[in-house]
């Protein structure tokens, strides 16, 4: 008898198993932009209706730790399946060998006409394409608080459309204390916390100038293209917003906590800034307008993409997921979820309709440019001691009306690029 019930017992839990199984596979999702979290967690519990047995854990942190995290687990095989990275750490990656490209279904997937040719070439490398654009990682665009425009006697419905307007009319939104402290910017810029995204936002400023961080040589390789007057104009602009015009100061809140707690008037940055308004001051009165232009009237372009690890990719669950991820089905929640666009192709009508401020991302000017981040695997190096270097000359009070200070802050800053781009062997004359 008690034969008969352990063989019962052990039919039973058989049984259980087949009808209630556990979860057979997990799926582990990476991101550095904590908004993307319910995102993901929210994708992953729409693709297990359809994936009995498949789980989505998402580890979301900030993006410079992420980074971190990310390159020193990818070799040993510890990473995730899938996770969301820039073309700068992700083409160091793939140099080395690290990542997969991209199998056939995925690589079909990418070319069935959702994308534009330039978001499929910017992730073909020597003919291979990795991974999936998920998202436009920047598209970067001026805010500004239209109620503090009004109060400065500026037209709500008209905001800077170059860098001198922009430096003006911050000069009269900004306010101070009695001691002549800045108590809230006209404008807030990008000064502190380090890494690549230092230098990307200084970018926003060196690029309309007319200059850029690197620039490509006759003999296909690289070398500074900052150490001229356009890269002097954009230091300059910095020092004097901190230490002339006082619109800026290390000491007041910065970057997008600052705009929707009406601590700055304007700033410049990409469009989850938007989710963010939506969850913490949806009251704020504010508009979004095209980067103001100098020698350019550019933007940064940079698709986001997702990648698998070279065991993901071998996983059909992995490679369904990812295109699910990028579906049309699951774009309009990416936006409502993380405020971030789409790269692939979609129908944007309804979305500006019901957020207006969504208009410049999606149909920005037709005569606005795009500019990119170069490709190399030395970028991310050069962009992130690129970043110490500003830092340390963004605290020089004595580069105010100081010309010869500026050329030779920008002359360092050059010497050290092309010599990271020479210890990597991508420095060309």
């Amino acid at each position: 008898m008690k034969r008969f019930l352990s063989i019962s017992a052990l039919v039973l839990v058989v049984l259980a198993v087949m009808v209630f199984p556990t979860f057979a596979k997990t799926i582990n999702v990476w991101t550095g932009f904590p908004e993307l979290e319910p995102y993901y967690k929210w994708a992953g519990d729409e693709f297990a209706k359809t994936h009995p047995g498949v789980q989505v854990e998402v580890l979301s942190t900030s993006l410079r730790e992420f980074e971190q995290k990310l390159v020193t687990s990818i070799p040993t095989g510890t990473g995730p399946e899938i996770f969301d990275v820039g073309p700068y750490i992700a083409i160091k990656l793939i140099d080395a060998g690290l990542l997969p490209a991209n199998p056939e279904d995925i690589d079909s997937y990418l070319k069935s006409g959702a994308w534009s040719q330039f978001s499929i070439d910017y992730v073909t490398i020597d003919g291979k394409t990795y991974g999936l654009p998920m998202m436009n990682g920047s598209r970067a665009a001026l805010f500004y608080n239209k109620d503090m425009f009004v109060e400065a006697g500026l037209d709500p419905d008209k905001p800077p459309t170059t860098l001198t307007d922009l430096m003006e009319m911050a000069r009269k939104l900004t306010k101070y204390d009695e001691a002549g402290n800045v108590v809230r910017s006209g404008l807030s810029l990008r000064i502190s916390g380090g890494g690549s995204g230092l230098t990307e936002k200084f970018r926003f400023i060196l690029n309309n100038a007319g200059a850029d961080l690197i620039v490509p040589t006759a003999n296909g390789k690289w070398k500074n293209g900052f150490n001229n007057a356009a890269g002097e104009e954009a230091l300059r602009f910095y020092i004097d917003a901190l230490y002339k015009y006082k619109v800026d100061a290390p000491e007041v809140r910065h970057d997008s906590d600052a705009f929707v707690t009406n601590v700055t008037a304007m700033f410049m940055r990409e469009s989850w800034v938007i989710g963010e308004v939506i969850a913490k001051n949806p009251e704020l009165n504010y508009g979004v307008a095209p980067m103001p232009a100098g020698e350019r009237y550019e933007t940064l372009a940079q698709p986001w993409s997702i990648y698998m690890s070279m065991d993901g990719a071998k996983s059909k669950e992995v490679r369904e997921f990812m295109m699910f991820l990028t579906s049309a089905e699951a774009a309009p929640q990416l936006i409502e979820l993380s405020g971030w666009i789409p790269e692939r192709e979609f129908d944007y009508e309804y979305l500006v309709e019901e957020t207006p401020q969504y208009e410049v991302f999606v149909n920005p000017p037709a005569d606005l440019g795009f500019y990119t981040d170069p490709v190399i695997p030395a970028f991310d190096e050069v962009q992130t001691k690129v970043a110490d270097e500003l830092m340390a000359a963004f605290l020089n009070k004595d580069l105010v009306d100081n010309p010869e200070g500026i050329a030779k802050a920008i002359d360092d800053i050059a010497d050290l690029v092309d010599s990271i781009l020479k210890r990597n062997n991508a420095y060309g004359k």
